[in-house]
């Protein structure tokens, strides 16, 4: 049995000719593994021709292609696993880790490349959640689907721009000021200097878990680190990092927080550690539930309400990105009511110039 043969180099891989008995065979190597297939072509001068020039051109398009030796699809937990890593160092990575570890279970088993649009799409609209608060699963669906096109397992990203219908924003629920009144007095224990903080700052739990008594001086709180499940980090955007004006009242009874700890809240480090202090007071106190964040709320809806600074104004001290942010959480409680101006201004003096062109025009007569 004869076996000899001519290299042919296509592109970054390498096939070859070569003669078995009478008949021609191309050897060739996809994804590091070695291939052989049969032309059924006699081992002439012209067939060698023919395979140099046509078929092994032809064999190399049908593999980048994916036509032949498409790579075998891995299922959407392979890649799911790969996204967790990837996604751990992010500061809201336990939340978010729920609502993709259910995902997961719907699609974890599936090779990636028979999930469908459709499928992603039926899915996002059956979780009984605001669309808003969707964009995490639509990120898992989308870098997970880009990590298989990556991988050349599948072609096309079934999540990209998929679009949910936004719904209407419900109104902040915030306390009253009376509210808050009964609870910071009602408030024991680590529960007070954390309401004081918070009704009085607006500042979110995480930067509050993260403050140190050097971050309190002179009536001014330094922003400059959070702090959420045992996790130190800096501030998620470059406008939380911030200097926020604070009653020097509110700083002296927070610096008489003894934790044995360079955190003045020593091992609170999450709000999911709070429940056990806040569900009580609220039952102590008779006041309807809301989340502890509704804190903030509180504090950001009384300084506008109340007439005490602008939305621009209010927008630094909250560490929104821009005003529009803050326009957006907190545009249902600046009514027209609530301006303090005459109906009858004037703003570029035409009525007043008018007024006094007829006064002197009297006055000439």
């Amino acid at each position: 049995m004869s076996l000899h043969g001519v290299s042919v180099r296509k592109g970054k891989g390498m096939a070859k000719v070569y003669a078995r008995g009478k008949k021609l065979y191309i050897d060739y190597m996809v994804d590091g593994e070695r291939k052989r297939k049969a032309t059924g072509l006699d081992d002439t001068k012209e067939n060698r021709k023919l395979c140099e020039t046509t078929i092994i051109p032809k064999l190399m398009s049908m593999i980048a292609t994916g036509e032949i030796h498409k790579k075998k699809p891995k299922t959407f937990g392979h890649y799911y696993e790969i996204f967790l890593k990837r996604k751990s160092e992010n500061s809201s990575y336990r939340n978010k880790k729920t609502q993709w570890d259910i995902a997961n279970k719907v699609f974890g088993y599936r090779d990636i490349d028979t999930i469908t649009r459709f499928e992603v799409k039926e899915y996002l609209a059956s979780v009984p959640i605001m669309n808003r608060s969707k964009a995490p699963l639509k990120t898992l669906f989308n870098e997970i689907f880009e990590m298989g096109i990556d991988d050349r397992v599948i072609d096309a990203n079934p999540a990209l721009n998929i679009r949910l219908k936004p719904e209407q924003k419900k109104e902040i629920d915030y306390f009253t000021k009376e509210e808050a009144r009964a609870l910071i007095e009602n408030a024991e224990g680590i529960m007070r200097p954390y309401l004081l903080l918070a009704f009085n700052t607006g500042m979110r739990p995480e930067e509050i878990f993260g403050l140190q008594a050097g971050d309190l001086k002179d009536g001014w709180i330094d922003i400059k680190r959070v702090r959420t499940d045992k996790k130190i980090r800096h501030p998620k955007t470059k406008s939380s990092i911030r200097k926020i004006p604070c009653p020097q009242f509110v700083i002296d009874e927070v610096l008489k927080l003894n934790s044995g700890n360079i955190f003045l809240f020593g091992e609170y480090d999450d709000a999911r550690k709070m429940p056990k202090h806040w569900h009580p007071l609220l039952e102590k106190t008779g006041i309807r539930y809301r989340r502890l964040y509704a804190c903030r709320h509180t504090f950001a809806t009384t300084m506008l309400r109340e007439s005490i600074v602008s939305i621009s104004e209010l927008s630094g001290m909250l560490g929104h990105a821009n005003v529009q942010t803050t326009l957006a959480h907190y545009a249902s409680v600046i009514d027209s009511a609530l301006l303090k101006l005459d109906k009858n201004f004037d703003l570029f003096g035409s009525f007043s110039s008018q007024s006094n062109n007829k006064t002197a025009q009297s006055s000439v007569k």
